[in-house]
């Protein structure tokens, strides 16, 4: 039985392979799914071994002819808005665009996150699988709309890449986005990373991604802080060994150092290309409100609870209790165990968190 499964599987995977072929060289979509699951497939197990040749062609050319079928009674007009593309090219839609796919119809998400929606079948060609409705898809994976069913992608991310093979329509998203592939509405930092963006406050390592695990450094967040004051006009101030005239982050931190928000890691430097630990962010946040903006800072909290209390540093125990208190940092709970991570480096998506709490809380 062995023996035989094995040189079906290889049959199958040809099947895929060459209707996928057929639909790159034709500019038609995907071969319908009834023909996938009713008649290439049976057709594949029925032949066997010996009469496979034979038998995959006479049920390609017969799928062939049921999709000419399917594209002349549908052409060039697709659902609410008449839209059509011939061929799976790589286009940007922005965050909560809706894309509605009648039968025939395919698409390939290339970068970013969007959402299937359908009513009866739509089949992942790449995986050789139907596609439960509400799945997020697969980058890379190639997908097609079964006969009597109607399918919508929804873009779940700030932007996505995404090619569109056939019929189809489209609705408006959100008017303010965040432009990035990488933060979608499932990432817990999809609401911190939208605000800082719209505020201003964050841009992206490129036009495209945020980069929201990229670990966050000291240059960086004096930047961010120095945008949060409105980028005061300024000229003098502590000079650092290690910050040169010319850098771009230069007067963030030269202006960070005069209204005491930092005061470098000592024998007279910054260490702007260092990460910055979430304890150092935090200390930063305290100094922003405590010595920049005058703000009372003496509601503390006990942070007892904490197990790794002891890895906090002496000097930044005020600050840890006053952002703990005011809900800027909350810490983390690891099998019930409460923990800050004090000595741990803070990402960018981290920071975008801390600094929505920060504006909405303090400021």
């Amino acid at each position: 039985m062995k023996g035989y499964l094995r040189p079906l599987g290889l049959m199958l995977a040809f099947l895929l392979l060459t209707a996928a072929a057929y639909a790159a060289a034709s500019g038609d979509s995907l071969i319908s799914l009834s023909y996938w699951r009713d008649a290439l497939f049976p057709k594949a197990v029925q032949a066997g071994e010996e009469a496979a040749g034979k038998a995959l062609q006479e049920t390609y050319d017969s799928a062939k002819a049921e999709l000419d079928a399917v594209h002349s009674g549908e052409g060039t007009q697709g659902p609410s808005g008449g839209l059509y593309s011939d061929a799976l090219e790589r286009r940007i839609w922005t965050d909560s665009q809706r894309i509605s796919l009648p039968t025939g119809s395919g698409f390939l998400l290339l970068e970013g996150s969007a959402v299937l929606a359908h009513t009866g079948a739509v089949i992942d060609v790449t995986a050789g699988a139907e596609v439960p409705s509400g799945q997020a898809l697969i980058p890379g994976h190639r997908y097609l709309v079964g006969e009597g069913t109607s399918a919508a992608v929804t873009v779940s991310s700030g932007k996505a890449a995404l090619g569109v093979q056939g019929s189809y329509g489209l609705e408006a998203g959100k008017e303010q986005y965040a432009p990035f592939f990488d933060v979608a509405q499932s990432d817990w930092f999809y609401a911190p990373v939208s605000y800082a963006y719209e505020q201003g406050l964050f841009s992206g390592v490129d036009a495209d991604h945020f980069s929201p695990a990229t670990a966050m450094d000291r240059s960086m967040l004096m930047a961010v802080l120095y945008r949060l004051a409105g980028s005061p006009a300024f000229s003098g101030g502590p000079s650092f060994t290690d910050v040169a005239d010319g850098a771009w982050y230069a007067q963030s931190v030269r202006w960070g150092a005069a209204v005491g928000i930092t005061s470098g890691t000592g024998n007279g430097t910054f260490a702007p290309g260092g990460q910055i630990t979430r304890e150092q962010a935090v200390a930063m946040l305290y100094n922003y409100a405590s010595k920049y903006l005058e703000q009372d800072v003496e509601a503390q909290t006990d942070l007892s609870g904490y197990a790794d209390l002891d890895r906090l540093s002496a000097w930044a125990r005020p600050a840890m209790s006053w952002a703990v208190d005011r809900g800027i940092v909350s810490g983390a709970a690891n099998g019930g165990v409460l923990t800050l991570d004090p000595q741990r480096g803070a990402s960018r998506g981290e920071m975008a968190a801390m600094l929505r709490s920060f504006c909405e809380k303090i400021l």
